[in-house]
């Protein structure tokens, strides 16, 4: 027989949170990863409409900038995941199978296979071939 559920249950059903798409390697039970806010503030954000390799060379390099002794800086990468992207990019990474992401170079694979579509690099191939020099223009 089927339990009864109160209009209550029904109308406001348990929030479920789920799991991370990334498999962040363990550190040891010693190490402590503290996120100071400045930190995020100094991270830029990330859309979806933004060049998507110019973004990755400025989050990497705001990372590299931040130190957290014993903490490889990959794991540090996986860890502030969710704090640059925003809008239709959030979604997309939340959208990413739980613990699917075993390194910081597969979701930057992901990452580019998402917002540097093979159409886009094939019409900057185009543009590169097709390149001609003009009439009193030097080279």
């Amino acid at each position: 027989m089927a339990q009864e559920r109160s209009l209550s249950d029904i109308f406001y059903p348990s929030r479920t949170t789920l799991s991370s798409c990334f498999t962040i390697p363990d550190i040891g039970p010693n190490v402590t990863f503290k996120l100071r806010p400045h930190y995020t503030q100094m991270l830029p954000k990330f859309t979806g409409l933004e060049d998507a390799y110019l973004f990755l060379r400025e989050f990497e390099e705001v990372c590299s900038m931040m130190h957290f002794p014993n903490i490889p800086i990959d794991v540090v990468r996986m860890k502030i995941d969710s704090f640059y992207f925003e809008d239709s990019a959030k979604h997309w990474m939340y959208s990413l199978a739980a613990y699917s992401v075993a390194s910081w170079n597969d979701f930057v694979g992901l990452f580019l296979r998402k917002y540097f579509s093979d159409a886009k690099t094939v019409r900057l191939g185009n543009e590169i071939i097709q390149f001609v020099q003009l009439d009193r223009k030097s080279f």
